[in-house]
């Protein structure tokens, strides 16, 4: 049996919450059945609640699309990359290079044969230098990034302390894909953590592929995060770690930060 599904939007689901407190009130005020004050008392809590909630629920934002499927929009073109560089005989994880950074003009996204020791790129798809060879592509966050600079006036701040918030605020407000992001840097560690993540949905079908997708070749979602912290912080940030947690529909992405 399908039991139907609450909405994902918090001020949603409260306005349900409300209407259905003042329900409970006014049925406890008929039940009674004792006329004084306190039914009075009880009968005008239920109208505010009412109204309180017929109002969160006509201003709060719906959702017009079934995050079950556009999760899995990007899913298999990440899958398909990770397949082919695995066949080329690639194991290593991708390294976002900002632009000015190893003779990139813009952000791209380095999968190494192995190890990447950090020495400047060609412009080629397929690296095959003396000391580094690898598969060099733009990132799938790559285009978001464009947008958000475009239509959002993006702008990415060099001052590493504002990147939290940046970030916080980027995948909340403007995509609306996490209700909470926290950034947790330590060292040339960044611990990226997104708290209500709507798209999880695509997270599972990445890790049932194979959990090294996910750093080998990263959704858009968390490239457009590593492309932020590259561009915010000039350093070469390659994806460590990715998981999840389909209960608590939250992601942890770890990125480290090298020159």
């Amino acid at each position: 049996m399908n039991l139907p599904r609450l909405p994902a939007n918090p001020y949603y689901r409260a306005s349900l919450v409300l209407i259905l407190s003042a329900v409970i009130l006014v049925s406890v005020a008929v039940l009674t059945d004792r006329y004084d004050l306190t039914s009075a008392a009880l009968v005008l809590a239920a109208l505010t609640c009412l109204i309180t909630g017929i109002f969160l629920s006509l201003l709060s934002t719906s959702e017009p699309l079934d995050t079950r499927y556009v999760s899995l929009l990007s899913v298999q073109g990440c899958i398909n990359l990770c397949r082919v560089a695995a066949d080329m005989g690639m194991t290593g994880q991708a390294h976002l290079v900002p632009a000015g950074k190893k003779g990139m003009t813009s952000t791209m996204q380095f999968i190494p044969v192995s190890d990447y020791d950090g020495s400047p790129l060609s412009p080629d798809t397929f690296v095959d230098g003396t000391t580094t060879a690898g598969l060099l592509v733009p990132p799938s966050g790559y285009p978001l990034l464009l947008e958000l600079k475009g239509a959002n006036q993006l702008v990415i701040p060099g001052d590493e302390a504002a990147l939290p918030v940046l970030l916080n605020e980027v995948m909340t407000d403007v995509l609306g894909v996490a209700e909470r992001v926290t950034v947790i840097r330590e060292g040339f560690t960044a611990s990226v953590t997104l708290e209500g993540f709507r798209l999880i949905s695509g997270c599972q079908v990445m890790v049932a592929e194979s959990p090294v997708c996910c750093t080998m070749n990263p959704c858009p979602v968390c490239s457009v995060i590593a492309c932020i912290l590259a561009e915010g912080t000039g350093y070469v940030v390659r994806t460590e770690r990715c998981s999840h947690d389909r209960e608590q529909r939250t992601v942890t992405a770890i990125f480290t930060l090298t020159d």
